[in-house]
C-alpha cells in the first residue's frame, strides 16, 4: 500500500500535468514548468518519475488501470451483453477525472500513447478470453472494433453529448447489428 503522502504527491503532479497538457503541447512542458504548477521541488519530481514521458506514461496506466476495474467482471461477451451499463460507469468515471484524463486523451502530442492506451485495453478483454478465440482474427478484430470504440467516442465527444438516451442507442447498435 502506498504511503497517503507519496498518493498525494503524484496526484498533485499529475493533475498539474493534465493541467499544462491542456494549455499546451508535450514537448513544450518542462519539469520545471510542472513543478511550478504542482508547488513541489524537482528533486520531488524526480523521486517519483524519470522525466516528462514517464509521468506521461503513469497517467495512461492510471486510465488503464481504472478503466479496467470497470471491465474487470466481465468477459469480452459480457461486455456485450451489458454494454450500457459499463459504458455508462465508463462515462462516470471519466467525467468525474475528465480534468485529469481528459487532456491526455485529446492531446495529440500523446496520439502514440492513446494508441498504447487501446492497445492495452484490447489485451485485458483478450487475456480472459480463451486460446480459440484469441487466436481467432475476427473475434481479436471485434475485440479492437468495440475497445477502441469506446475510447475514441471519450477522446473525439465531450460529456453532455453522451446521455443516456445515446448511451441505450449505442448499446442497442452494438448489440444487434449497425444498421438497424
Amino acid at each position: 500500500m502506498e504511503d497517503r503522502r507519496i498518493k498525494k504527491t503524484k496526484q498533485a503532479i499529475q493533475l498539474s500535468f493534465a493541467k499544462l497538457l491542456s494549455e499546451k503541447s508535450m514537448e513544450n512542458i518542462t519539469v520545471k514548468s510542472l513543478c511550478e504548477t504542482a508547488d513541489i521541488n524537482k528533486s520531488t519530481f524526480y523521486l517519483h518519475y524519470q522525466d516528462i514521458y514517464d509521468c506521461a506514461d503513469c497517467l495512461r496506466d492510471t486510465i488503464v488501470d481504472e478503466f479496467s476495474k470497470v471491465i474487470a467482471p466481465y468477459n469480452f461477451e459480457g461486455i456485450i451483453k451489458n454494454f450500457e451499463i459499463i459504458l455508462e460507469d465508463i462515462i462516470e468515471l471519466f467525467d468525474r477525472n475528465k480534468d485529469l484524463y481528459m487532456p491526455f486523451l485529446k492531446s495529440p502530442s500523446l496520439a502514440f500513447s492513446s494508441c498504447k492506451l487501446k492497445q492495452l485495453m484490447i489485451e485485458k478483454v483478450l487475456e480472459k478470453s480463451d486460446v480459440n478465440e484469441r487466436n481467432n482474427k475476427i473475434y481479436r478484430c471485434t475485440v479492437s472494433f468495440v475497445m477502441s470504440g469506446i475510447i475514441s467516442l471519450l477522446e473525439q465527444h465531450e460529456f453532455t453529448e453522451i446521455d443516456h438516451q445515446t448511451i441505450s442507442a449505442l448499446a442497442y447498435k452494438v448489440q444487434n447489428g449497425f444498421s438497424r
